[in-house]
């Protein structure tokens, strides 16, 4: 983020410099393209005039602006912008142009209005008199008077100031943008690992309670269920820490756990799977779908009834479908608020936001349905 931050600021001051530069060079850019010779005196005397503006720029862009203006104290920009402006120009003898009090200061004859001669009036309207002739003066924009130049000068103030502000703005919503998606995607990194993590210990409860059941019954099934702990204590502390896995990891690992159970409930539970014998090379996130199968072997399971168990995965074009169905007691309620499967709903909407199906059907009291539709993630 530091980096985009610093290419940005780069590209602002490039900009600012870009302007300034065509701006000092236009008095000679103007004298080449009259096909003048380059009066340096004229030169000197524009840059005389373009400097106050750009050190207005240079106090506002790196002081004002930074200080008042960004940190909301509007009030305190517009005086201390207002006194900055009128210091400037107090402070440069070159914007204090005087009305010339010599006439051969005036500007040359061609500016002038001529009047034709006082035989061709007559001539022209015989019956007319000749008003009192007036006063020459210069044109307006050629004379420098109080008024007019110094309005003039505070109108390109204020276009300097409010091209600085805008291209400054521009580019602090553009920063301001760029935080908001860092600060949103490090927020969801950070729930997602938290709701990862909380998965983590409610699997080893779960596992644990198995284990603890088999002591008693089979203490060499005990056994080979600590080794089988062991392979999936692996998986889900290292492997599962990354953000994405391959399918495979995650069906070898989804093997292990069926095959831990199936040491527990030996012919008690009709427990079937069905998973894809040959695994493209597609990533997924991981544990998303123990969840749905812890829930199944805790409350589908029944020591008084016949109870069962369905896993199936398939892959179709760009999906990867896994369904998971088992026998009910009346305690699909239960399967509804399990913390498993809360968070892995939480995960799906941040990860997939709307692009995945999640389908849970509890229409028959007698089974309990999940079904997971989510998009497959290439290498």
């Amino acid at each position: 983020m530091e980096k985009q931050e610093q290419r940005q600021r780069l590209l602002e001051n490039l900009i600012y410099l870009i302007i300034w530069v065509v701006i000092w060079i236009s008095p000679v850019l103007e004298h080449k393209y009259n096909g003048e010779t380059i009066n340096w005196n004229d030169i000197f005397r524009a840059w005389k005039i373009i400097a106050p503006f750009f050190i207005l720029f240079i106090i506002n862009n790196y002081v004002l602006i930074p200080l008042l203006l960004i940190r909301k104290k509007s009030w305190l920009y517009l005086l201390f912008t207002a006194f900055t402006v009128c210091l400037i120009f107090a402070l440069n003898p070159f914007m204090k142009l005087k009305r010339p009090d010599n006439p051969d200061k005036w500007p040359p004859r061609e500016f002038r209005m001529e009047r034709p001669p006082m035989n061709e009036r007559i001539h022209q309207f015989p019956d007319r008199k000749e008003p009192p002739r007036q006063p020459e003066h210069p044109p307006m924009w050629r004379m420098p008077g109080m008024i007019s130049p110094m309005v003039n000068h505070i109108l390109i103030a204020i276009l300097v100031l409010g091209l600085n502000v805008a291209i400054k703005f521009l580019f602090k919503s553009i920063r301001d943008e760029h935080r908001m998606k860092e600060l949103e995607k490090h927020t969801l990194q950070t729930e997602l690992e938290y709701l990862k993590h909380q998965i983590n210990p409610h699997f080893f409860m779960n596992t644990l309670n198995n284990i603890h059941a088999l002591i008693d019954l089979d203490t060499e099934k005990a056994k080979e269920t600590v080794l089988e702990l062991s392979k999936m204590m692996r998986y889900v502390l290292y492997d599962a820490a990354l953000p994405t896995l391959p399918l495979e990891k995650e069906i070898r690992f989804l093997n292990n756990y069926v095959g831990l159970m199936k040491l527990r409930y030996t012919d008690q539970v009709d427990i079937r799977i069905s998973l894809p014998e040959e695994v493209p090379n597609i990533q997924i996130p991981p544990l998303l779908f123990i969840s749905f199968l812890e829930n199944a072997f805790k409350h589908g399971i029944s020591y008084q009834q016949k109870s069962f168990i369905r896993l199936y995965m398939e892959i179709k074009e760009n999906e990867l479908e896994c369904l998971v169905v088992n026998s009910s007691f009346n305690n699909a309620g239960e399967q509804h608020k399990g913390i498993g499967l809360e968070n892995v709903k939480k995960r799906l909407a941040l990860i997939y936001q709307d692009n995945y199906t999640l389908a849970i059907d509890d229409s028959d009291p007698a089974v309990y349905t999940v079904k997971l539709i989510i998009p497959i993630m290439p290498c």
